[in-house]
């Protein structure tokens, strides 16, 4: 038996890629999936797959733009009061962006509010379902393909922008917030572990990058999407992870991460609650 069966997921960019891969295989176990996905229409499509293949009503479907604030804590407060607990979170939407330098609605760089704003906010938010729901995991979809962290320009206003350098900063600090939140949670039931799926080109991720680009990345080869998925799907329900945290796997092995420091990851968390404090109202 699954540790996942008849438990609640949220997984977060869940209709195309890893995302929908991890739902579909999560369902497959027995678990009941909400699919919080910026675009409503394709996330109820892939719930009507899920349904039918799982033949049973194991999906649903939340509005959710993790770009957007606003859009967190709305999707947040209907979860908690439609649902109350939360067994397993999976942090996974992102973007890699091309071209110049763009912002989210809350005006801050994209890449940064969508891939690490995002997972911090989304879970900080849920974390009260989460602990409804204890023992309960997190599971952040990182990637080895991390770097170029500058806690003092995090936004990339003073480097010149480049896209896959943005990413890979992000791809550094969701790792980061991982180890942080761990220490935070140290003592309850909830777990936090990050994973990376390796080159998966079979996503939308890649949308955005110019042929040229995307033409060097096949020459790397790559994992199928069902590898790539494959360990966020053993992070979210395999008995042997209970109490398991702050760890960091790859093909369902832990792996070193070169980003541990205490001191920095406790500055990005900060820097993350104060980009993320809801505006005051004026008078």
């Amino acid at each position: 038996m699954a540790w996942v069966e008849n438990k609640r997921v949220v997984i977060t960019g869940a209709t195309s890629g890893i995302g929908k891969e991890v739902a579909i295989r999560l369902a497959s176990l027995g678990a009941h999936v909400v699919l919080a996905c910026r675009d409503r229409l394709r996330g109820e499509q892939v719930v009507a797959d899920i349904n039918v293949q799982t033949g049973a009503e194991r999906a649903a479907v939340m509005t959710l733009d993790t770009s957007d604030q606003r859009s967190i804590r709305a999707f947040a407060g209907d979860y908690r009061d439609t649902h109350g607990s939360l067994d397993v979170l999976v942090n996974n939407a992102g973007v890699l962006l091309a071209g110049p330098r763009q912002t989210s609605v809350d005006d801050i760089e994209l890449t940064f509010a969508t891939n690490v704003l995002g997972y911090y906010l989304v879970t900080t938010e849920l974390l009260d379902a989460l602990r409804a729901g204890a023992p309960s995991r997190v599971v952040n979809v990182a990637s080895t393909f991390a770097g170029d962290v500058d806690l003092d320009d995090l936004q990339c206003e003073r480097r010149p922008y480049d896209g896959m350098s943005a990413y890979a900063q992000s791809k550094a600090c969701d790792r980061m917030l991982t180890w942080a939140l761990a220490r935070r949670l140290e003592g309850e039931s909830v777990t936090v572990n990050a994973m990376a799926p390796g080159l998966v080109l079979g996503t939308g991720l890649y949308r955005n990058l110019p042929a040229e680009a995307k033409r060097g990345l096949e020459q790397l080869g790559g994992r199928s999407v069902s590898e790539g998925a494959g360990t966020a799907v053993w992070l979210a329900s395999s008995p042997e992870l209970d109490g398991v945290t702050g760890k960091f796997f790859e093909q369902d092995t832990e792996i070193q991460c070169q980003f541990r420091d205490d001191d920095a990851e406790e500055r990005l968390w900060q820097t993350c609650g104060q980009l993320t404090r809801p505006l005051q109202p004026t008078r």
